[in-house]
């Protein structure tokens, strides 16, 4: 795995908007390997995939004075995946007859709509959770994400159950006060699974 430098995606948005060619590659680097997988994902076709994440990366080169510093670059590119996706999705269903197409068909484009909104539930999710204080980020993937009771969580981390049930509260109250969409707040307990 490459070494990447430990600039923040803020510095290396506002180089790259200045026309750094080594700021654009540190960010490439940093995300194309995610993003492919990501991709590759929904479309089923690695060649694709790897067309659709190319097209990311040249538009953002070829836009890059569009780019906001204080946002999420890892959001911004995700979303851009998830678009080009849906964008060819919707040339695919333009350019095609759907009654020449098998109904099996057609439900796995929706399929993998689905799967691209869930995929993009997660990606908010765990933004969300990055955002925490280590200690409860810590308590909110194991209980969350790996399924451990408070109990477990405890014995793990050498911590009281109360304090670990103290945690889980500050969780469920951060997401609250960052006006979470209900539905990705829903996702993010019942849902979350790696």
């Amino acid at each position: 795995m490459t070494n990447h430098s430990k600039r923040k995606e803020s510095e290396i948005v506002l180089l790259i908007r200045q026309g750094d060619q080594s700021a654009f590659e540190e960010l490439y680097r940093r995300y194309v390997d995610k993003m492919l997988g990501f991709a590759d994902a929904f479309i089923g076709n690695p060649d694709e995939a790897e067309e659709v994440v190319q097209i990311i990366f040249v538009n953002i080169w070829e836009k890059r004075q569009q780019l906001d510093p204080a946002k999420s670059i890892a959001a911004y590119l995700f979303r851009s995946v998830k678009n080009e996706i849906l964008n060819r999705l919707r040339n695919i269903k333009r350019h095609c007859d759907l009654s020449a197409i098998p109904a099996e068909s057609q439900m796995d484009q929706q399929d993998t709509l689905q799967r691209i909104c869930f995929q993009e539930s997660k990606l908010q999710a765990m933004n969300r959770i990055g955002e925490m204080p280590e200690v409860q980020q810590r308590v909110f993937m194991l209980s969350r994400v790996e399924g451990l009771s408070n109990k477990e969580i405890a014995n793990k981390l050498k911590l009281s159950i109360r304090t670990i049930e103290h945690h889980l509260y500050l969780g469920k109250k951060f997401f609250n006060s960052k006006n979470l969409d209900r539905s990705i707040f829903f996702f993010i307990l019942t849902y979350i699974i790696w």
